[in-house]
């Protein structure tokens, strides 16, 4: 069955509510405020705060009071950031309900952020930047974002850096929560099986400080992306057994009319094991263990990666089948993308919306993201309908308009001196 979601305005707080008849229920908060919100003085607030909330709040003042009042009935909790967004959830028992979301509520409305614990949570936040630096993936990755995106609010690592860490203070915590933790900033979601009108009390009461609350959300950051002319090549030099590649194109911002046949080229190029590169590259060449592509899309701008874990002495072999499959696909030849390769993505595409529309928690998701930042929610329907709709036209527009040589971003981490390949 494919589960629907269900909008209710609590005077001006959105609640997203997924029906499940199961046994457990997950309560999430959304923030549509991430590390894109964030200047270079306090670059890492965002995801120090999503931390920190944990450490007490008003109703669980105790530095473990949070996380032991929801394990102690077998629940399960976390939280993430992105450049985005700050997410927080737990998930319970059904009969834990009023639980669950009185833990979200505080979170979110009342944490106590307490300066006696803050330079231990630095510490621990220090040890998560030390263990993504050891992980040549991890590395490559935001030496790409940074190296593609520039020096601003969105090419920063999202985790800070030592610098602006070791400045941050409690009371750049709270400036940034005063500032984003608004109603019209957050989305409570709630997927299970509760009865509705006893939940949307729960609620109310639980976020009653965002609820009553009358700030108004100030202006987001607008990301505007210089002109670029020429490609961008970084060596990252590191003694690996295995050599990574990074590789970012300009990609589509959400809501553009095009983003579908985006997803679907996506599909085609790295999108699984149906795609070319793993095909070409992992299986009949045996260069590669891992090998895809992705694409991550935000309001003002969107990003198109390919990255590759090579085998290291043939680099040079590697990426010029990868540039000339990627390529390729704006040029009448060989890899220009065929209609037989459109209907394998689109019958994909299709498969993977059920698949996911089947399971409550994943619609909670999409819905949570498609209110925050294109303010309505998609049904399986509408999606399938839409890419159903992509024509080779479409595609081979997509490919010009993404794929091109000035516009490529490109990072090798490995164990060389110099760049290894010329581009």
């Amino acid at each position: 069955m494919a589960f629907e979601a269900k909008v209710v305005d609590l005077d001006g707080l959105r609640v997203v509510l997924v029906k499940d008849d199961r046994q457990s229920v997950t309560v999430r908060a959304l923030v549509g405020s991430g590390s894109r919100e964030e200047d270079d003085a306090v670059a890492g607030v965002s995801h120090f705060l999503e931390h920190y909330v944990f450490k007490g709040t008003k109703k669980f003042p105790g530095i473990f009071d949070v996380m032991e009042v929801v394990e102690t009935v077998g629940g399960a909790q976390n939280a993430y950031t992105s450049n985005s967004e700050i997410g927080f959830w737990v998930k319970t028992d059904k009969d834990k309900l009023d639980l669950a979301v009185r833990v979200i509520g505080q979170l979110v409305t009342e944490p106590l952020l307490p300066p006696a614990h803050f330079k231990k949570e630095r510490g621990t936040i220090l040890e998560e930047l030390k263990r993504y630096e050891d992980m040549p993936d991890s590395k490559a990755f935001e030496a790409l974002w940074s190296l593609h995106f520039g020096e601003n609010n969105l090419g920063r690592p999202i985790i800070g850096t030592r610098e602006s860490l070791a400045r941050l203070k409690p009371a750049d915590l709270r400036t940034y929560m005063g500032r984003w933790f608004v109603k019209s900033n957050v989305i409570v979601g709630v997927v299970g099986n509760f009865e509705e009108k006893e939940l949307l009390d729960m609620i109310r009461r639980e976020f009653a400080g965002l609820i009553n609350g009358t700030k108004q959300l100030p202006a987001k950051f607008a990301y505007h992306r210089s002109q670029q002319k020429e490609k961008r090549l970084k060596l990252i030099s590191q003694k690996t057994e295995q050599t990574q590649l990074v590789i970012g194109f300009n990609g589509l911002p959400i809501g553009h009319p095009s983003r579908w046949a985006m997803h679907l080229t996506n599909i085609i190029l790295g999108g699984g094991v149906i795609s070319r590169l793993f095909r070409e590259v992992r299986v009949k060449k045996g260069w590669a263990y891992s090998i895809g592509s992705g694409t991550e899309s935000f309001v003002d701008t969107g990003t198109f990666l390919i990255s590759a874990g090579l085998v290291s002495d043939k680099i040079k072999e590697a990426v010029d089948l990868i540039l000339a499959i990627v390529m390729g696909t704006t040029i009448k030849g060989k890899w220009r993308v065929t209609q037989k390769e459109l209907d394998i993505a689109k019958g994909c595409y299709q498969g993977r919306v059920s698949l996911n529309f089947d399971r409550p928690e994943k619609v909670l998701g999409y819905a949570l993201d498609d209110l925050m930042f294109e303010d309505k929610i998609y049904t399986p329907e509408e999606l399938k309908e839409q890419a159903e709709k992509v024509t080779l036209d479409d595609i081979n527009e997509v490919c010009k308009l993404i794929f091109k040589p000035e516009n490529m971003s490109l990072v090798i981490l490995g164990d060389y001196e110099k760049m290894p390949i010329e581009i």
